[in-house]
């Protein structure tokens, strides 16, 4: 009796390292599987940043400027920006694109590019070096993407 408690003892620890050693490989291959794909997921790839976007800039001499941005399918933007209580309004065109999470606009007349950060559903504004605006007004040069 005693040796069949034995050998019912060791089947079942043999049986237990075996389960141990497979779950630990198991596991292994998981980890190298994913070690070997790494997170490609940026603003170009993962976000739908197509579309329009509103939002209200600061201005130095008027309550703000009324921005509208529309990002289209062909790489091409437009701007339309209206100066709020004051009858001055510009409309601007040009090319984009975005690189990991920075968009760069560039008007087709020239002028130095605008760069934004692409977030969920909004734009952020970035100064000349590419960072982002800071102080009181901050909060205040972001685009929210609308419902096309």
């Amino acid at each position: 009796m005693k040796r069949t408690i034995l050998i019912a003892a060791a089947a079942l620890a043999l049986a237990a390292c075996g389960s141990s050693t497979r779950k630990k490989a198991a596991s292994a291959d998981r980890a190298a599987t994913e070690t070997r794909s790494p997170d490609m997921h940026t603003a170009e790839t993962s976000l739908d940043y197509k579309g329009t976007y509103t939002g209200t800039f600061p201005a130095a001499d008027c309550p703000g400027i009324e921005m509208t941005l529309r990002l289209r399918d062909d790489g091409k933007y437009d701007l339309h920006m209206k100066y709020i209580d004051r009858r001055t309004e510009f409309d601007e065109q040009g090319t984009y694109t975005v690189e990991d999470n920075l968009l760069t606009l560039r008007p087709s007349d020239g002028d130095e590019p605008d760069y934004y950060k692409v977030e969920e559903n909004r734009l952020r504004l970035l100064d000349a070096a590419r960072q982002p605006i800071t102080g009181e007004l901050a909060a205040h040069y972001i685009l929210t993407k609308q419902n096309d």
